[in-house]
């Protein structure tokens, strides 16, 4: 498949290179997938420009995406540019008939009247399209997703999530975990302005709180069963469980003992995404699309 990325800047190459430990941008995961072969970039800035070749090889570059779909024969694309571009940027690939797959860094809009405008298009196309909401499509957190839903550590009995930025840019992340793991949400509800929310889902209720004064990240999320307690820690690059066990030291009571740390692949997202995005089937792809615009929606209603 030739593969082009709309954006290249930081997510779309720059965020780390050929020789990382990781796989974080859009340019790596194409250049680890045998399948896909990237031929193109679109990229106003100069400096980005030959910094991408610099680390990912020569390129063939266009600063205005007409003239890159005009002249490349395109079947899987990255949108990797500034939220407020999303909404043309789909509308333009949506309507290359070359293009069988789309994956768009989150969020996908900035607005609820993007959203909306952009919502039939979506829904009626035949295309693949998926938002990037990388925890969604890694095989570490599907697992424990499944794990969950069959009370394996018992009942749910709460959650608390903690996470920086705003509620639109990272909070997403995070309802989009919760949802993941405990259904459908039904109620998400700001306690404080902008800080503090109560999100009830499906099979579990708990709250979640941005943070928003510090120049670092922080994406954590503790969940507490009956015979455990899951703490989800660095971004979600450390899943660690304590189970339930009788205490050493009181008769007839318990604590939470260390039992391990789960198998973790969320370093490699950019290219989990990618994989899920071509594994898995339209009518997949199209049902994950559906919850992820869901949540847009709920996230536009609290914020207004």
């Amino acid at each position: 498949m030739n593969a082009a990325i709309i954006g290249a800047g930081s997510i779309g190459g720059l965020i780390d290179s050929p020789n990382s430990l990781n796989t974080a941008s859009h340019a790596n995961a194409y250049a680890k997938k045998s399948s896909c072969t990237l031929v193109a970039i679109c990229e106003p800035n100069k400096e980005n420009q030959k910094e991408f070749i610099n680390r990912w090889g020569k390129i063939n570059i266009y600063e205005n995406s007409k003239n890159l779909f005009e002249n490349e024969d395109i079947n899987i694309l990255s949108i990797a540019t500034p939220t407020k571009l999303h909404k043309k940027n789909l509308e333009e690939a949506l309507h290359v008939d070359s293009i069988s797959h789309i994956l768009c860094e989150k969020p996908l809009v900035e607005t609820k009247k993007e959203l909306y405008e952009l919502e039939s298009l979506l829904e009626n196309s035949t295309k693949k399209v998926l938002i990037n909401l990388i925890r969604r499509y890694d095989p570490s957190f599907i697992n424990l997703a499944l794990e969950l839903k069959t009370k394996k550590w018992g009942k749910i009995l709460n959650f608390q999530g903690i996470f920086t930025k705003n509620l639109l840019h990272n909070g997403i992340h995070m309802l989009d975990i919760l949802e993941h793991f405990f259904g459908e949400i039904n109620l998400l509800k700001a306690l404080h302005v902008d800080k503090n929310f109560f999100v009830e889902c499906e099979d579990a209720k708990g709250s979640i709180t941005c943070i928003k004064d510090i120049d670092y990240s922080v994406f954590e999320l503790d969940i507490i069963c009956e015979n455990a307690k899951i703490e989800i820690k660095n971004g979600g690059t450390k899943i660690s469980i304590y189970e339930k066990v009788p205490s050493p030291l009181y008769e007839n009571y318990f604590t939470l003992e260390y039992k391990k740390t789960l198998k973790n692949t969320l370093q490699h997202y950019a290219s989990n995404s990618l994989s899920f995005l071509l594994k898995e089937n339209i009518a997949t792809c199209k049902e994950v699309l559906q919850k992820h615009i869901q949540l847009h929606k709920i996230i536009f209603e609290v914020i207004k």
